[in-house]
């Protein structure tokens, strides 16, 4: 009577442990996000806060489509992604097709000429659209191609405002 008791608690926590990995693990992938940026002229470090990205799953049943990731914000220096890909963040996701991601940079600041500016963010939730699917138990990588080239406009003189500017890439 003994051992079938211990049988059977060895074959419950087993059973339990195979349908919480299959349940849990295997149900989903990872998401790997990574930024890059070739700073504009003049730019030795370009800060940006970033508060959310938001992944929209167009096979998602709820919550119109859209995870949210982390808390609290990142803050990401673009200088370090000039010559290559940086590491942002990793967000494990349900598998399914995904089309769209949201990225919301709160504020920035940056070294221009040797001197640090606060940068004004007009507007900061940018909507890029691309085409990527979760793989149960596969990692999948896509890259935020900020250019801030383009998004950062103004002068030392009246001060340096930024619309954030920036395309999604699949890998």
């Amino acid at each position: 009577m003994k051992h079938a008791a211990i049988a059977v608690a060895i074959a419950v926590v087993v059973v339990g442990g195979l349908v919480f990995y299959f349940g849990f693990y295997a149900t989903g992938g990872n998401l790997n996000v990574m930024v890059k940026d070739p700073l504009p002229a003049g730019w030795s470090a370009v800060y940006v806060n970033i508060t959310s990205i938001s992944i929209h799953n167009s096979t998602a049943q709820s919550s119109h489509g859209y995870t949210r990731s982390f808390s609290p914000a990142i803050e990401v220096n673009l200088a370090n992604a000039v010559n290559s890909e940086q590491f942002l963040t990793s967000l494990k996701l349900p598998a399914g097709h995904y089309q769209m991601v949201r990225l919301t940079v709160a504020s920035a600041y940056g070294v221009y000429n040797g001197k640090t500016y606060e940068i004004s963010v007009l507007n900061g939730s940018v909507d890029m659209p691309g085409q990527f699917t979760i793989s149960n138990m596969q990692t999948t990588t896509i890259v935020l191609d900020f250019d801030s080239a383009a998004a950062i406009h103004g002068s030392p003189m009246t001060g340096f405002t930024m619309t954030p500017n920036v395309s999604l890439i699949v890998q």
